[in-house]
């Protein structure tokens, strides 16, 4: 298992697909830099606020999904393909090749979000900073005490600590919808549905949800990547209970979708 586990890891940071992931969070802060609000007084913030800000109008809920698969998600249709996975199942059992497959997605995809939101965040450092300041500057006209969404309260007693919380929400994310185009890739064998097959799900539902109003608050994925922009005071609230069970959920549908349609693919070798 270990042999297996240490390939795959091997063949996905050898990747030169890093290069579009770097490039694309670059993009994130340059739009989210010129289209973000500041304080009208031109006030120094504190370096997580202004990343929140970067992130939330440098459209990232949009490309994250995309950053989540573009690693290593269509992997197991290139080995299909390419006719390496003949050559695996001859050396390890297809259940071990499976797990190992499912855990380097998962580990990819969520350390392409990872990194994605740290290269924000440095590129923020270039701007006015005030390290000892606790106050949350949201964008929206009326201010705000302390982000929306879950663990909102970590924010003012240290800023530090809620990018913590958001470094684990996006993780998470990246890591299901990784999984989520693998599940798909073993159902489609087009590398483009596979990729774009969780972009085009987190929109659909985060506009159904946002603007048609058919969709909660707990069936928007965006809530669990930035669960700052989770509105909390129109409805229920999203939680951390929610954002868990939405991942685990997710999750859950994307592994057992994957072990069966990957099982199916391995009677036709």
């Amino acid at each position: 298992m270990k042999g297996i586990i240490k390939e795959e890891f091997n063949r996905a940071f050898r990747n030169p697909r890093f290069l579009i992931v770097i490039v694309l969070a670059l993009a994130v802060f340059g739009i989210g830099a010129y289209r973000s609000p500041f304080p009208f007084d031109g006030q120094a913030m504190h370096p997580v606020n202004r990343l929140l800000l970067n992130l939330h109008y440098g459209e990232f809920g949009f490309l994250a999904p995309l950053l989540a698969t573009l690693l290593f998600a269509d992997s197991f249709l290139d080995d299909l393909n390419q006719g390496f996975l003949r050559q695996i199942i001859q050396r390890v059992p297809f259940r071990k090749y499976r797990n190992a497959k499912i855990m380097t997605v998962a580990v990819t995809g969520g350390l392409s979000l990872v990194l994605s939101v740290l290269l924000v965040f440095t590129a923020g450092l270039a701007g006015a900073t005030d390290w000892e300041s606790t106050a949350y500057f949201s964008g929206y006209i009326n201010p705000l005490p302390e982000p929306w969404g879950p663990l909102g309260g970590l924010y003012p007693a240290n800023p530090i600590f809620y990018l913590l919380y958001l470094l684990a929400s996006v993780f998470c994310f990246g890591a299901v919808y990784a999984v989520l185009g693998l599940a798909i890739s073993s159902c489609i064998h087009n590398r483009y549905v596979a990729l774009a097959g969780p972009l085009v799900l987190v929109q659909v539902l985060d506009f159904l949800e946002g603007r048609a109003l058919h969709v909660t608050m707990a069936l928007n994925p965006l809530n669990g990547l930035l669960p700052f922009t989770a509105l909390t005071h129109l409805s229920s609230g999203y939680t951390l209970v929610t954002q868990l069970a939405q991942f685990g959920t997710v999750f859950i549908i994307s592994v057992i979708g994957f072990l069966i349609l990957s099982h199916k693919q391995r009677l036709t070798i």
